[in-house]
């Protein structure tokens, strides 16, 4: 091939792509099987070559624009009111190929976003619902997965490709199985509506990644603070190496960390007689230091008869945080690096022996919390092969190595200050919605349920600024679930002043709910297997107050007041919505209320219900100002009303104005 010819074919080719490149094309929320939102003005749009004049038919619909000088244009459809299946979209240029997007729905769009609890799908192992995921075949459901991707400015495109999808097991099994859930309870009570869902999560996502920097920083001095630090550290991590120089520096830290507590423990014959003793289950935080973070070995000796020793038998240690290697006389019996995964580990015949055995536990958690984390002291024992247990809670030796400090990766990430909004949700804009649903809160447990409202507050005003809708966009919360320890004492729980700021926000927000998940938790899992439950209990919310349907229970008790009953103060009545038919959920006496004085003293209070009313006793002597219901990170509470609904956790100033509900 001569310089000549080669020159013109380059040419060409730098045509071609140049031409594709600059081709009319649609935004990323139109791909076929779209579902586009009924009953409201309906933006579309795209990108061409600047100048260009381009045509948009939704079937015979045909309206036309020009892109501006970055190339993008768009049209808006006047609202399309007969939901239903088989309308198509195509766009038109002249000297380009039509694209044409077919299968189109008319229907409603519902936002699905959050941290994990809406990310988890149905391989995280769901207790309810999994065969109806496993038999999913509706055309009149459909997914848009809008892929993780983060950026410190907004896009105007998402980064990662999406599509539409049919509702079938192979597209529904990764998609957000909460969300998926109140998709299906909508579909069975709308049957003749399409339900398009778009899934934009991330798992571990505070809620600060979530909104614009205009909303973020209009909350308060110290998060206009945050926003800029955050800028100034990623500026200043790229202009050092950026991530080439921290994937060096985390190597380095990984081959100290892994050097250190390499003291080969678990042989039969090491000498632990130095060590400290500990009495587990316990954290590390508990027993070692709070700010520990590193490797633990933890060794116990027990002596058995032969007959003991005979067989197979298993080790269950509850759940470890991070890693576990478990040992015992040496033989390697299992090991796990799943912070919430109970370990039980088969140990084969022939490893345990007649007189002393010796089991050793190799630990690792390079950050938060670690060590033994589960609540539950009988779930640490070795069960033998006669069948009988024998119970290893109690006292172990151990020794620990404290790893440096982790090299910070302060690149853009999904903790970065409006990121996930800028990559995720920024080129959505300005879709039309129905509305949205939100389950997001663990990452902010413990920074204060009054900031994470107002963060919220300004949130919500962002995206129903930015998107479409028909009349105010909802937003339906999920409150979190019951997480981590029952105390016996009452304690000030950062998990049940998370939970309250998701009532309040529910109930006096405009457009807005709280679905209550308080009796579908977990001790030590943060993610709730049963993610039916909460998106029916999310549908109902919108059915009722959406979708004004009757004849629907749309939740349990909420709270709305709290006064004394007579002068003498004997007793705190407190009234709720939703109140017909309050009974307990297990037929007992009603549990869970507390008291508090002017002091911030707390104390379990006798509660018995009086119709649709619940009476606190005061005890002698005391003069409350708040009362508390299911304050605590795991409670013991049992409210329902008359559809078995639950009542979330409240806190309610007694003889004072309170706002809820709406």
């Amino acid at each position: 091939m001569n310089k000549a010819t080669f020159a013109v074919l380059a040419a060409v080719s730098l045509f071609v792509l140049a031409s594709f490149a600059d081709a009319p094309k649609f935004a990323a929320p139109f791909t076929s099987h779209a579902v586009l939102q009924r009953d409201c003005p309906l933006p579309v749009w795209g990108t061409a070559e600047p100048g260009v004049a381009v045509t948009v038919a939704l079937d015979d619909q045909t309206l036309s624009a020009t892109a501006d000088d970055s190339g993008a244009w768009r049209v808006t459809f006047p609202a399309q009111r007969e939901p239903g299946l088989g309308h198509t979209l195509t766009l038109s240029a002249d000297g380009a190929e039509a694209v044409v997007l077919d299968d189109i729905a008319i229907g409603d769009i519902w936002l699905c976003s959050g941290q994990s609890n809406m990310d988890m799908n149905y391989g995280w192992n769901l207790t309810r619902g999994k065969e109806d995921i496993e038999k999913s075949n509706d055309p009149m459901m459909r997914l848009f997965d809008d892929k993780n991707a983060v950026s410190a400015e907004p896009l105007a495109a998402l980064t990662k490709p999406a599509e539409w999808t049919a509702s079938d097991f192979a597209h529904s099994k990764t998609f957000s199985a909460c969300g998926w859930f109140f998709g299906q309870a909508l579909r069975k009570a709308l049957p003749e509506v399409p339900i398009g869902l778009i899934e934009a999560s991330w798992s571990g996502s505070p809620i600060k990644t979530w909104l614009s920097k205009e909303a973020f920083c209009s909350v308060g001095q110290a998060q206009a603070d945050e926003y800029d630090g955050a800028m100034k550290a990623i500026s200043e991590f790229s202009e050092s190496g950026g991530k080439d120089e921290y994937n060096r520096r985390i190597k380095l830290w990984e081959a100290e960390c892994k050097a250190k507590g390499d003291i080969h423990a678990e042989t039969v014959g090491f000498d632990d007689s130095n060590w400290k003793t500990v009495s587990l289950p316990t954290t590390f935080e508990k027993h070692i230091a709070k700010d520990f973070d590193g490797r633990v070995w933890y060794r116990r000796t027990i002596t058995l008869t032969a007959e003991q020793a005979a067989g197979e038998a298993k080790l269950t240690l509850g759940t470890i945080d991070d890693e576990d290697v478990s040992w015992i006389n040496g033989v390697k019996v299992g090991s796990c690096d799943q912070y919430n995964q109970p370990r039980s580990y088969d140990v084969p015949a022939g490893t345990l022996r007649e007189g002393e055995n010796v089991i050793a536990i190799d630990t690792v958690d390079p950050k938060l919390d670690g060590g033994f984390t589960t609540d539950d002291p009988d779930l640490i024992a070795l069960t033998l092969a006669d069948g009988t247990t024998m119970p290893l809670a109690g006292e172990w030796r151990y020794e620990a190595f404290r790893f440096d400090p982790r090299p910070k990766d302060v690149d853009v990430s999904s903790w970065t200050p409006t990121a996930c909004y800028n990559a995720m949700l920024h080129p959505l804009f300005p879709l039309a919605l129905k509305g949205a649903i939100w389950y997001q809160g663990c990452s902010d447990v413990g920074r204060g349920g009054e900031l994470y409202e107002r963060i919220f507050r300004a949130m919500a005003a962002d995206w129903r600024g930015h998107f479409t809708h028909p009349d105010g966009m909802p937003i339906y919360i999920v409150q979190l679930a019951a997480f981590r320890e029952t105390h016996a004492n009452p304690i000030n729980s950062a998990w049940a002043d998370m939970r309250w700021a998701h009532m309040r926000l529910g109930e006096t927000l405009a457009k807005s709910g709280t679905a209550v998940t308080i009796d579908i938790g977990h001790h030590t899992d943060i993610h709730p297997k049963d993610k039916k439950t909460v998106g029916e209990r999310l549908a109902r919310l919108a059915l009722v107050r959406t979708y004004g349907i009757e004849g629907i229970a749309e939740a349990g008790p909420i709270p709305n007041t709290a006064s004394t009953l007579s002068e003498a103060g004997s007793s705190v009545v407190v009234t709720f919505k939703n109140a017909a038919g309050l009974a307990t959920h297990d037929g007992g006496p009603l549990k869970g209320f507390q008291l508090v004085a002017a002091d911030g003293k707390a104390v379990w209070a006798e509660a018995a219900i009086d119709g649709e009313t619940v009476a606190v006793a005061v005890p002698e002597g005391m003069t409350p100002v708040k009362v508390r219901y299911a304050w605590d990170d795991y409670p013991v509470c049992n409210l329902v009303n008359g559809e078995d609904l639950p009542c979330g956790p409240f806190e309610l100033g007694i003889g004072v104005v309170n706002t809820l509900p709406l």
